[in-house]
């Protein structure tokens, strides 16, 4: 939200009358809290567990190196080199931001930071970005599910011809 404030008077010049006139300053500044980095401890606190200092390296590394919308293009085998880390290291910390909904592959070497967890911003872009979040994460689920094999039937659903063949085994 925007304040407004009186900065004073100062002298403003009419270019085409050449009138010198007085006029009030205002100015408009924008409150909250953009362009700062925030982030809720509480749920990288969570992952922190499962982490050690090297994996902390990397996820700094992710927040420092995200866009404007909180995307990082990165494949794991260069983050492990920017970071001075294993692969191993940066494939076990990005499953475990996962795992704890910090991050979410967009595609393969592009990971997106969620932006209830990480932000730098305004409030309304991070509900922008948060609304392309939440598409990924659910799109990344219907994906999932549409690639699990599909559950044998039981057997008093296979066809009678099958059951012969069963029972001749």
């Amino acid at each position: 939200m925007a304040s407004v404030r009186f900065k004073g008077e100062k002298k403003f010049a009419d270019l085409e009358t050449g009138e010198v006139f007085d006029a009030q300053v205002v100015a408009r500044s924008v409150d909250g809290d953009t362009n700062f980095d925030k982030i809720w401890l509480g749920t990288i606190l969570e992952v922190v567990e499962e982490i050690g200092s090297k994996k902390m390296r990397v996820l700094l590394w992710l927040i420092a190196n995200r866009d404007a919308k909180n995307i990082v293009r990165a494949t794991k085998d260069e983050i492990a080199s920017a970071t001075g880390t294993g692969r191993t290291n940066v494939t076990e910390l990005l499953a475990a931001l996962r795992r704890h909904d910090v991050l979410s592959e967009v595609r393969r070497s592009v990971w997106r930071l969620n932006p209830d967890v990480i932000w730098k911003g305004s409030a309304h872009t991070r509900m922008r970005v948060l609304f392309d979040y939440r598409d990924e994460r659910a799109e990344a689920q219907r994906d999932l599910f549409a690639d699990a094999p599909a559950a044998e039937p039981a057997p008093e659903e296979l066809p009678p011809n099958v059951h012969s063949l069963n029972r001749a085994a």
